[in-house]
């Protein structure tokens, strides 16, 4: 393995931690392959996972994991798994983040892999709804630089928004999985990821 890369699991393709990547899904399958990327995490004793989302879609990884991870309940009662739910706003859910991401570096993680998932459930998005999306990435984008992480986010492309698609999903997200290849985002904001970072210092 390359020195400070994990296995992506959705492509062949190794990962640099400190990574913030946006992984598109349509089908069942894509889905899947976005699972593999715990998976791989969940096999691998000194790694540490995060998933968030609402309920229904953290319930569906759950019953993926649990195919190909008959040990799951251990490692959800270890905490080397972590669910979040999709209820806070952008500001609360980064500081939730942030302390797990404290806990596993403490406890000597290798690799934290975080994996969000975006799709329009029966529950309304928090707080001021896109905007809070828009703020929480922007934000993750900053944050990922600090621990040794490889955060990827899923947005469901046939429920979220075309604005969200744009404004949060290509827009805040410096690398992306294109036709089945990790590659760098051309639409990527650096402006807007800039303004939040002299803002955070500030």
């Amino acid at each position: 393995m390359p020195e400070n890369k994990i296995a992506l699991g959705i492509t062949e393709d190794y990962v640099a931690l400190g990574s913030h990547l946006i992984h598109f899904w349509k089908t069942d399958a894509e889905f899947e392959s976005g699972v593999r990327f715990l998976q791989l995490g969940i096999d691998n004793e000194s790694e540490y996972c995060v998933l968030f989302g609402h309920d229904e879609t953290n319930q569906r990884v759950l019953e993926a994991l649990r195919r190909t991870a008959p040990n799951l309940d251990n490692v959800l009662g270890e905490r080397r798994l972590v669910i979040l739910r999709r209820e806070s706003s952008a500001s609360a859910t980064l500081a939730k983040i942030e302390t797990l991401f404290e806990t596993a570096t403490r406890t000597g993680a290798t690799a934290i892999r975080y994996l969000g998932i975006l799709e329009m459930g029966s529950e309304p998005l928090p707080g001021n709804g896109a905007n809070e999306v828009v703020e929480l990435e922007t934000k993750v984008t900053a944050l990922v630089h600090r621990y040794p992480c490889v955060m990827v986010c899923m947005y469901d492309v046939n429920t979220v928004s075309g604005h969200l698609l744009l404004a949060s999903g290509f827009a805040t997200h410096p690398l992306a999985v294109w036709n089945d290849q990790l590659e760098q985002n051309p639409y990527y904001d650096t402006k807007q990821a800039s303004a939040c970072c002299t803002q955070e210092v500030a």
